[in-house]
Order: structure tokens, then C-alpha cells, then sequence
């Protein structure tokens, strides 16, 4: 069932940001605290982050793209050398493709540390779990794509 919801997430997200060009991605509506552009290079960085732990060897909330999407950061972190949004949504279909791969067998892995929610009181020991996880907080953040979207065209 896990499987399902991932490639249903992933397509639907995908049609939505398909007809996002740099500019609406960078674009944030004075009330708005972030843009489209960070939603996804958020969700990207999380997904590393819940599904594989590790990118390259590496913790992936340590890779250089945490300088501009882990929780704290803003656009206003932004200074050039941040992927473009074209670029996200290449690495959003890699990602894709990649967790379908690992996919049964990551569920069945440990972590090699656990993941501690402590304003939920949530703590994640497994892949499985954070991998759960991972589609509340995916669809979340697609929400505020979706919202943010429609208020750009509303603006635009």
C-alpha cells in the first residue's frame, strides 16, 4: 500500500509543478513564509533524509542543499548557488525512481540513528517508520504548493 501512495504522491505533485516556470517558483506572496521553489527542494532534502538517511555516504541533512532547505531556512537563504527549480524537479524524478528501487527492502531496514520528533513525541527507529512519516510530511508541503500556486495565478 506504501508503494501506491508514494507513486500517486509523486504523479500528482509532478503535474503540479510541471507548468512551474523559475520565476512563479521563486515568487512569495507577501503573507507567505516561504516559496514553491523552497516547498519542493524542502521536500526533496526531507525525503533524503526519511527514506535513505544517507545520500553519497553522507547524512543527507548534511549535504550542501540543507544550506537552503532544512527547517529554519527561508528564500532568504538564497544566494545563486542553490539548485534552480528545473533542477529540483529533475532531482524529484530521480528521487522517485530511486525509492521505488530500494523501496522493500528499505522498509525492512533499520536506521542507523533514530529519528526523535519530541513536540509530537515521535521516535522513528526504522525505515518503515519514518518512510510513514515521510508521506504526511510530503503531502503537507504539496499542499502549501498547491495553495501557493493558485495564489500566484490569482496575483499574476
Amino acid at each position: 500500500m506504501i508503494r501506491e501512495q508514494i507513486e500517486t504522491t509523486y504523479k500528482l505533485l509532478k503535474q503540479h509543478i510541471t507548468n512551474i516556470d523559475e520565476e512563479k517558483a521563486i515568487f512569495q506572496p507577501e503573507i507567505a513564509n516561504n516559496n514553491i521553489k523552497w516547498q519542493l527542494g524542502h521536500i526533496i532534502l526531507l525525503n533524503d533524509f526519511l527514506f535513505f538517511e544517507k545520500v553519497n555516504g553522507e547524512n543527507a541533512l548534511k549535504q550542501t542543499i540543507s544550506k537552503y532547505f532544512l527547517w529554519g531556512t527561508s528564500p532568504k537563504d538564497f544566494d545563486g548557488n542553490e539548485p534552480s527549480f528545473k533542477e529540483l524537479k529533475v532531482l524529484l524524478g530521480n528521487q522517485f525512481d530511486t525509492i521505488l528501487n530500494i523501496l522493500d527492502d528499505q522498509v525492512e531496514a533499520e536506521r542507523d540513528e533514530p529519528i526523535m520528533l519530541k513536540n509530537i513525541n515521535l521516535r522513528m527507529d526504522t525505515f518503515e517508520q519514518s518512510i510513514h512519516f515521510a508521506m504526511l510530511h510530503i503531502n503537507r508541503h504539496f499542499g502549501q504548493i498547491v495553495m501557493l500556486k493558485s495564489m500566484i495565478e490569482n496575483v499574476k
